[in-house]
């Protein structure tokens, strides 16, 4: 096992990363504008102290929040390549057809005008909502006055 000195990071961290990875962060894919020579900690997470690749800056940041904070969410570090796979397959299954409430699409004024020249009822014309969500009140109207609502 070679240990190296700081000296001998530049000339690493180039070779593995024009021999080995193709020019290519590991994690990204990206060619890295500020390439590290990425290794597992032995002080923070008990690691091994081997190096494991060149990554991107970012890449890199990422990376140790994610090891850092472990401990703080319960999950050891042998478990997290497993965690974070299935964080991956969770990213990318189906989703519902369901929007959050906090996600609601916002109605324009714009719409909300156009709705209310069309109105010609007799009561209160409901106001332009502050949240710009649309209420139950504006569908119907908008169902009813046949206007095509539009949202930002």
């Amino acid at each position: 096992m070679v240990i190296l000195k700081s000296k001998d990071i530049p000339g690493v961290r180039e070779q593995i990363l024009n021999e080995d990875q193709d020019g290519k962060c590991l994690i990204c894919g990206n060619s890295p504008k500020r390439p590290c020579l990425d290794h597992h900690h032995k002080k923070k997470v008990k690691g091994t102290g081997k190096i494991r690749g060149v990554i991107c800056s970012n890449c890199n940041v990422f990376l140790a929040k994610i090891e850092n904070n472990c401990k703080r969410y319960a999950i050891s570090h042998s478990a997290l390549p497993d965690v974070l796979r299935n964080i991956a397959n969770y990213l990318e299954k189906e989703q519902y057809d369901m929007i959050h409430p906090s996600d609601a699409p916002l109605l324009k004024k714009s719409s909300y005008n156009a709705l209310k020249r069309a109105y010609n009822g007799k009561k209160k014309f409901p106001v332009y909502p502050r949240s710009k969500k649309m209420t139950k009140a504006l569908q119907a109207l908008f169902e009813a006055y046949n206007v095509e609502p539009e949202y930002y």
